[in-house]
């Protein structure tokens, strides 16, 4: 069965326990948006074993605070306004690992500024 079947059909959903956790991780990827529709679906999908290149480290990024609804990704969760310099760089220069960006942005513009 492939990570598309298993998560189209919602078979089998792997969560990782924090004792199976792989130390390292060939492809860690950062999801900007991880709130949304289709961030919340990579943010499930990634970590899988199953997944192509999996399974994923993934940092996800949200202006607001992590909802209770998407507390149980195995993630780590990053409370950022990347349209405020000084916030983006204070927490995301530290993150020397990641080899993928997800930028899911609802709008072109955020706040009446363009990206």
């Amino acid at each position: 069965m492939n990570w598309w079947w298993v998560r189209s059909v919602g078979a089998a959903k792997e969560k990782f326990k924090e004792d199976e956790t792989p130390q390292s991780f060939n492809s860690v990827g950062l999801i900007v948006g991880v709130t949304g529709i289709v961030g919340n679906s990579l943010a499930e999908i990634l970590p899988s074993a199953e997944t192509p290149g999996g399974p994923w480290k993934v940092y996800g990024v949200a202006r607001r605070p992590q909802p209770n609804w998407n507390a149980n990704h195995p993630i780590e969760y990053i409370q950022c306004d990347i349209c405020n310099p000084i916030d983006a760089k204070s927490k995301l220069s530290q993150l020397t690992d990641v080899t993928h960006i997800f930028c899911l942005l609802e709008h072109e513009t955020h706040r009446g500024r363009e990206l």
